[in-house]
């Protein structure tokens, strides 16, 4: 060997570990989001994560393991996963775990180039006969109005089965838009500041929600079956626009469609052929018959919003209630209707509803002048319509009047019924009757997680005796509460049921207390009182 190809080998031997140590560093990740699972069946659940690389030009090698040790001592399942900037760098697999029994609880975690996720608990669902499963529903969770202490809550509570959000996981407004006065004292500006409308946008608000640690905490004590509702999209979002959607702001459809990419990446939720079409149902032994429906973006005609019937100072009444009772309109379609047809004529002890917006008939009662004088901008159209018997919230069933009576008319009665809603950020405790009397079950609306109630809304007026107020003038309506933030547990069994309204008395603040609002028992075939 020469001198020349003497110093090129030695060379070599110095700039081969220094490449290894330059590769290494350049392809070092952090897992910045957790971990979720979500959408279980008895044989499957999707897990999910996101990779956070120095290089995001390259693609990233993700390993899942799968144990029932918490230490992994032995690993019963194990793949690879391979993810990249057309990702967003989230991993989710949906793991085939039919040869272990259904209903077992599993610890799960991925390593990405030596470096190990935070561990996850998931389950699969039981089968057969099950004696009793504990749900917790969960609804609108603005990031800049206050800290998620709710999911905090629910995820130290171990008696909890399985986590439902109903909607509004993320918000799209702009840093000075709806629940952002607090945002900067609390360090939760949005990113980006400005209101999302790309993917890129989309991707980066997701990934501000899964930074916050109590949602990690959520998403890592169990399984969730989310389904989204507006402001995953935009406010007020319909078929084929929404109200928080302008022509300068581009296409809805190719907002709507971009929204629903991001959601997909970012969400442990099953990918479908059509993205649009969210509904699905889970089936928990012979117990629960867990019924998912879309609301919002698959079906929904567009609202009839009170303003657009607010001419010079005075408001066209019977011009709305024509538009309002147009058999035509829908909110969900014949697909879904035939949908949840079929569905209910299974046999489960339960079909509970999981969907957006409140079924319950409410108008407001007469309102008087300190509430009418200090509304919130978004409820000044209440001074319209005060005192003339008329739905409050025209973005909810009450909106469609005709597609309601055709979906509870859809329904078999052969089991007992529980409906779920969120999007109104307040309690709801109702019975449900279709527009014959016939009583088709009981209805539960989440409070919010931490977005405005209807306290704000009210200007932070003593809003207990409006409470008693609606609950009186809406016969069906049995108990409602506008003042706290929290959630809504649901523990059922084969004979008997029970629904708990869990609140936080602060999300301005870390610290916070909870309390159980109100309990009901639920008897089956029976209203609640």
């Amino acid at each position: 060997m020469n001198r020349r190809s003497f110093l090129k080998s030695l060379s070599l031997l110095f700039f081969i570990p220094a490449l290894a140590a330059f590769q290494k560093k350049i392809n070092k990740v952090k897992f910045l989001h957790g971990v979720a699972s979500g959408d279980p069946t008895n044989s499957k659940v999707i897990i999910w994560t996101r990779v956070t690389p120095e290089n995001f030009n390259s693609s990233q090698k993700v390993i899942y393991q799968i144990s029932k040790n918490k230490n992994f001592s032995k690993i019963l399942l194990t793949g690879t996963l391979y993810t990249n900037s057309k990702k967003d760098f989230t991993v989710k697999a949906d793991v085939n775990l039919a040869k272990f029994f259904p209903g077992t609880k599993f610890y799960y975690r991925f390593i990405c180039n030596d470096t190990i996720s935070p561990i996850g608990t998931t389950s699969t669902l039981p089968k057969g006969n099950v004696e009793e499963y504990k749900l917790a529903i969960f609804s609108c969770s603005n990031h800049p109005a206050g800290f998620f202490n709710v999911y905090k809550d629910a995820a130290e509570d171990k008696s909890i089965d399985l986590n439902i959000h109903l909607g509004d996981y993320i918000y799209e407004y702009e840093n000075g838009g709806y629940a952002t006065q607090n945002a900067d004292k609390l360090g939760r500006i949005p990113i980006p500041e400005k209101e999302i409308l790309t993917l890129h946008d989309y991707r980066l608000r997701h990934a501000q929600y899964k930074t916050d640690k109590n949602l990690q905490k959520l998403h890592q004590s169990r399984p969730m079956v989310p389904i989204w509702d507006d402001h995953e999209v935009t406010n007020d979002a319909w078929k084929y626009g929404a109200e928080n959607h302008q022509k300068i702001e581009g296409k809805f459809n190719l907002r709507k469609r971009t929204a629903l990419k991001a959601y997909y990446e970012w969400m442990p939720i099953r990918e479908k052929y059509s993205k649009e079409r969210g509904w699905r149902n889970f089936e928990i032994g012979n117990l629960i018959n867990l019924i998912i429906l879309d609301t919002r973006l698959s079906n929904r005609d567009k609202q009839v919003n009170y303003v657009s019937y607010i001419n010079n100072g005075k408001f066209e009444k019977d011009k709305f209630i024509e538009d309002l009772n147009n058999e035509k309109r829908n909110l969900i379609g014949k697909e879904q209707l035939r949908f949840i047809a079929k569905e209910t004529k299974k046999k489960f002890f339960w079909n509970v509803f999981g969907q957006q917006v409140l079924i319950s008939k409410v108008v407001l009662p007469p309102l008087p002048s300190e509430v009418l004088d200090n509304l919130s901008p978004q409820a000044t159209f209440l001074k319209y319509i005060n005192n003339l018997n008329l739905p409050y919230n025209t973005d909810a069933w009450d909106g469609y009047p005709a597609a309601r009576e055709r979906f509870l008319n859809s329904i078999n009665t052969s089991s007992n019924n529980i409906f779920l809603a969120g999007d109104t950020h307040n309690c709801w405790a109702g019975n449900i009757a279709n527009n014959s009397g016939i009583f088709k079950g009981v209805e539960f609306g989440t409070p919010s997680v931490s977005s405005p109630g209807g306290s704000e809304e009210f200007g932070e007026l003593d809003v207990r005796p409006l409470e008693k107020a609606v609950t009186k003038i809406n016969k069906d309506l049995v108990w409602t509460n506008f003042r706290n933030r929290g959630y809504l547990t649901l523990k059922l069994n084969q004979n008997s049921g029970q629904v708990s309204f869990i609140g936080v008395n602060t999300v301005k603040n870390k610290i916070y207390e909870r309390s159980v609002l109100r309990t009901f028992s639920l008897n089956p075939k029976e209203k609640i009182i």
